[in-house]
């Protein structure tokens, strides 16, 4: 097996095209085509779909997209600096979607600041999406949220800190400023869609109380979601930092409820074959601590 057919077919994965893949490699089209098919050959599977535009990988090619990264990453590591020597591959981080609002521009700022050279392949989603692609080896690092009661089974994980979230209300909602969750249950909902922790506690603890959670908008997005309560639509579970940064900030007030609490752990996960990205991922998980302690 030849390490530069694994190369062209990483390049074709993630630039969609055998032609932007020919202009990464500075090869020809044809001799990017004949690469992948020698690996195929090798591997005695498909990787490619060739009828769909832009080009993406079989089943068999998702996998195998993850095991070459890792060759790559293993390959750069071994290699290390060697001047005329392939670029160093782009740093895939993935952010958990609860996070994604706080994090994903000061994180890319940070980045820009102390590892410039550092390309970014950028990837949100659920934390159960993510942690799935770790293990997959489509993901180098990760940042997931996780019930504070639970450590992960993940090798490595790093735990970065508390994410805990306010209830908010618009100013022109008619609810008391101080109360229990009893107060709140004739009141719907702005929130996350299933899968989010936080309103898997808020259904858990209505659920305690007899009720079922009243949903009148669901998204993500803290953005949208403040937009939404400030205009009366419902309550919502919103990071304080997030509030005051917010241009709704001054539509929407915190009510303390004595007795909900919701919160969830944060962690960082990476593979093994992180190497030469280390410092990026340090940048990237100071970034999210400096965030959740301004919080605190």
């Amino acid at each position: 097996m030849n390490i530069e057919n694994v190369r062209a077919f990483a390049a074709v994965v993630e630039t969609g095209s055998v032609g932007r893949a020919a202009l990464r490699l500075t090869l020809t089209q044809p001799a990017v085509s004949r690469r992948i098919q020698r690996l195929e050959a090798a591997l005695g599977v498909a990787l490619l779909d060739r009828d769909s535009k832009p080009a993406r990988p079989t089943p068999a090619g998702e996998v195998a997209y993850g095991r070459c990264i890792a060759v790559l990453r293993a390959m750069q590591v071994l290699i290390g600096d060697q001047p005329g020597m392939h670029p160093p591959l782009p740093l895939r981080l993935g952010i958990t979607l609860g996070m994604a609002d706080a994090v994903v521009v000061p994180a890319v700022e940070a980045l820009r600041q102390h590892a410039p050279k550092a390309a970014l392949h950028l990837t949100t989603g659920r934390s159960f999406e993510l942690k799935k692609q770790i293990a997959d080896g489509a993901l180098d690092a990760a940042v997931v949220m996780a019930r504070r009661e639970r450590g992960l089974d993940e090798p490595g994980a790093e735990l970065l800190g508390i994410e805990r979230v306010a209830v908010v209300a618009g100013a022109i909602l008619d609810c008391p400023d101080r109360c229990a969750l009893t107060d709140l249950l004739t009141f719907p909902w702005v929130i996350n869609p299933d899968g989010c922790g936080f309103r898997t506690q808020l259904d858990r603890a209505l659920g305690q109380l007899g009720h079922a959670l009243d949903v009148s908008a669901e998204t993500w997005g803290h953005g949208l979601q403040l937009a939404l309560i400030a205009r009366g639509t419902g309550l919502g579970l919103v990071a304080q930092r997030l509030i005051k940064e917010s241009p709704h900030a001054a539509s929407v007030r915190i009510i303390d409820v004595h007795d909900f609490h919701p919160a969830l752990k944060v962690w960082l996960i990476k593979t093994a074959g992180v190497g030469v990205h280390a410092t990026a991922v340090d940048v990237v998980a100071a970034t999210v601590r400096r965030r959740l302690e301004s919080d605190v």
